[in-house]
């Protein structure tokens, strides 16, 4: 899975383009790709997709989307869960935000 968060989302599983609809299930792919192969705790992505007006049912409105972006991704392991939280399952290098930062620290570390 590759996935392309600097400018318009683009997100490949398997070399095949990914259409990952709505909003929050964008934002939700997006923010786990910040943490790529990281757990990121489930209160941590309830306050980046609600911010401060939370669902009344926060925790089960974020498995309905969880399971949503499992769908739309058409692979349920590439977001795993566990007691520290949701990972989306690639390497830091899949996401072209880590690849670009990686790469500035590289340059700045040569000069």
């Amino acid at each position: 899975m590759r996935v392309g968060i600097l400018g318009p989302l683009l997100v490949e599983v398997g070399g095949r383009p990914v259409e990952v609809g709505g909003s929050r299930l964008r934002a939700l792919l997006v923010r786990l790709s910040l943490d790529a192969g990281r757990p990121v705790a489930a209160g941590t992505l309830v306050d980046a997709l609600w911010g401060d007006t939370p669902p009344a049912d926060a925790p089960n409105a974020l498995q309905t989307l969880v399971s949503r972006l499992r769908r739309a991704l058409g692979d349920g392991a590439l977001v795993a869960s566990g007691p520290a939280g949701y990972a989306l399952a690639v390497a830091p290098d899949d996401v072209d935000a880590a690849r670009f930062g990686r790469l500035v620290q590289r340059a700045r570390a040569a000069a």
